[in-house]
């Protein structure tokens, strides 16, 4: 524990002393530059290639969940699962002697 809090405490020593690195102050116009270079850049070939693969598997598999849940409410049998659950005993039949 003390080999921790001397390594601690000689980490934060030498935070310590430190010097504060003064923020520079961005060049006149870079921000303009960089928002005209980046409009000025095509988009990706492989971004609208998932872009529209994205919006092909979303809607795919939501078709596919809709046709599972009617698969699996129409081979259901609501019938039959209503007197099985009423007929069952909640406890088992105890033996008495």
């Amino acid at each position: 524990m003390n080999d921790f809090d001397s390594r601690w405490q000689s980490a934060a020593q030498a935070a310590r002393r430190a010097p504060d690195e003064v923020s520079a102050e961005l060049p006149f116009g870079f921000a303009t530059r960089v928002l005209a270079r980046f409009e000025n850049t095509p988009a990706e070939p492989w971004l609208d290639l998932l872009t529209s693969l994205g919006l092909r598997a979303m809607l795919t598999s939501a078709v596919l969940f809709v046709a599972s849940a009617a698969l699996v409410a129409w081979q259901m049998d609501f019938i039959t699962l209503a007197p099985t659950l009423i007929e069952s005993p909640i406890s088992p039949s105890l033996f008495l002697p």
